[in-house]
């Protein structure tokens, strides 16, 4: 048996993965990490691992996704299919930042999908110069209901595809509606402010990591916003 747990809201992702473990740590589960190269070893250890004071094993893993494919015959391809008919496995894999439409996975596995706030969206959208007052007060909604450091990556990943639009690129994966979008408000952007923009809030992800930032993450973005909005 297979659980995917997935979503572009990443934290709220990983917190519920993460509260899986210890839900199965506190019913005595024996609790085991694998990579995703080892998945087509678990069947042989569940045999050698049985044991009177650990009789109950559950298996975690990540991001399994990006080593599977739809058109290739891939070895990995047909360990997830096995793992997933086999009811006396239980295997959880957290696929980190993946919506459910880019997931690979055979049918058979239960997925858990966290998606972001649609007020997430109306914060991307209303990311343009002279509109400094309604990305405050939608900046200030949302703070009270969602973790600061989605809003921050959800901030930064939208920069980055501005930026993509902007000099005549784009993601792949993005939609033509999306493109068009897109495209529409970097048009209000003066490109290099767009950039710099960007590379602000970067130097702000990077201080966070290494704790040489005075501020709070909401206070930096506040302040970024005060100077190119």
């Amino acid at each position: 048996m297979l659980t995917i747990v997935c979503g572009e809201d990443s934290i709220s992702s990983f917190n519920y993965y993460s509260s899986l473990k210890q839900s199965y740590l506190e019913k005595e589960y024996e609790i085991t990490n694998i990579s995703s190269a080892d998945l087509d070893n678990i069947t042989s250890w569940m045999g050698e691992s049985q044991s009177l004071f650990a009789s109950k094993q559950v298996f975690f893993t990540q991001n399994v996704n990006k080593k599977l494919s739809k058109k290739l015959n891939l070895k990995i391809n047909k360990v997830i299919e096995d793992l997933i008919k086999n009811k006396k496995i239980e295997l959880f894999s957290w696929e980190e930042e993946t919506s459910l439409r880019f997931l690979k996975f055979p049918k058979g596995a239960v997925i858990k999908e966290f998606k972001p706030s649609e007020s997430i969206f109306k914060l991307q959208d209303s990311l343009f110069p002279g509109n400094l007052k309604g990305f405050l007060e939608l900046l200030f909604r949302l703070e009270k209901s969602v973790d600061e450091n989605f809003i921050f990556i959800m901030l930064i990943r939208h920069l980055r595809n501005l930026i993509l639009v902007k000099t005549n690129q784009s993601d792949t994966k993005l939609q033509k509606w999306q493109i068009y979008k897109l495209k529409n408000q970097a048009a209000k952007w003066d490109a290099d402010n767009l950039i710099n923009f960007y590379n602000s809030l970067y130097k702000i992800e990077v201080n966070q990591k290494t704790s040489t930032n005075p501020y709070s993450v909401k206070k930096s973005i506040d302040i970024l916003a005060c100077y190119y909005l």
